[in-house]
């Protein structure tokens, strides 16, 4: 794909800065996700194939793949940018005053991917919160309500999740290896492409969640029961025993 040809896949500008490109290729990605039409599989194989070429242009523009202009104006974009941005007030400060200036935080500082490792949220009310991409290796999220919360591709690698409600959240991709789950509620929870390694699921509630493509090797835990509740393909590693 040309740059002049990724620039019109994200229907933006061939001046558009660095911030432009982000913006919207993250607004196109939500136009185009294929879960805003459950029950087509003809406009979700369209949307698959439409978000696959938004994501191609968005790399191409941001890792290099296109040859660069020096003579555009604004800066450029790399990864280490996006990693290490300072994003105002502290994210842990931010959080404590609730869910709805947290999610106001994250909508204005898109461009940052938030550290919360070993954060301690036991219990707390985090119903719709956006946590998409945070890194929250070993957090403490027992009993924490995440009703619809968002953790698409975040690193809970370790953390504890025992008796959450995670009901209706979405964790597409998220990492959670070695996550203890015990109890949570996970029903109806989106965990397509998620990283179970390992993950503890003892009594987890599991009807209707998604795991297809899911990798649930050496789960602890995981009965024949709750995957006869959930949905998954040929793409999802199951453990070798299960209860």
């Amino acid at each position: 794909m040309t740059r002049a040809e990724c620039y019109r896949e994200l229907e933006i500008d061939p001046e558009a800065t660095a911030d432009q490109v982000r913006q919207a290729w993250r607004d196109l990605a939500q136009v185009w996700h294929p879960d805003r039409f459950p029950g087509n599989e003809r406009l979700q194989s369209k949307a698959q194939e439409r978000l696959k070429r938004i994501n191609e242009a968005y790399q191409a523009l941001t890792r290099g793949s296109a040859k660069a202009d020096p003579s555009r104006s604004g800066p450029s974009y790399e990864p280490a940018q996006y990693e290490t941005r300072t994003a105002g007030p502290n994210p842990l400060e931010v959080l404590a005053e609730g869910v709805a200036a947290w999610n106001l935080w994250r909508k204005k500082y898109t461009d940052v991917v938030p550290r919360l490792e070993g954060v301690r949220l036991k219990g707390r009310a985090l119903e719709g919160v956006d946590l998409r991409e945070c890194r929250m290796a070993g957090a403490d999220l027992s009993g924490a309500d995440l009703y619809k919360s968002n953790l698409s591709q975040a690193d809970l690698t370790k953390a504890l999740l025992v008796d959450a409600d995670l009901h209706r959240a979405l964790l597409l991709e998220t990492r959670l290896s070695g996550a203890d789950l015990s109890r949570a509620d996970l029903a109806s929870a989106d965990l397509r492409g998620a990283k179970l390694v390992g993950a503890q699921l003892s009594g987890a509630r599991m009807v209707g969640t998604r795991l297809e493509g899911a990798d649930l090797s050496d789960a602890v835990g995981l009965t024949v029961r709750q995957l006869e509740l959930c949905e998954i393909d040929d793409a999802t590693r199951l453990p070798g025993r299960l209860s």
